[in-house]
């Protein structure tokens, strides 16, 4: 099985099969959306979205990262 380290836990983060770059996971311990930046070694770090833009009510691209 294929892993890698979670950047904000440093839980392990297990993949079935090689994940593509760019692939979306979340660590299942801290739940940190994460994106794989390497694929040989597998690296993840944090996954960004685009801001919230305040002066569009109708914006909804803002999402929550990480749940606490």
């Amino acid at each position: 099985m294929l892993t890698s380290l979670c950047p904000e836990c440093d839980a392990a983060v297990h993949f079935t099969s090689l994940p593509d770059l760019g692939c979306r996971v979340t660590c299942l311990n801290c739940h940190s959306m994460l994106v794989v930046i390497n694929s040989h070694p597998i690296e993840l770090d944090w996954a960004f979205v685009e801001p919230i833009d305040t002066s569009n009510p109708g914006d909804e691209r803002g999402t929550i990262l990480r749940r606490r």
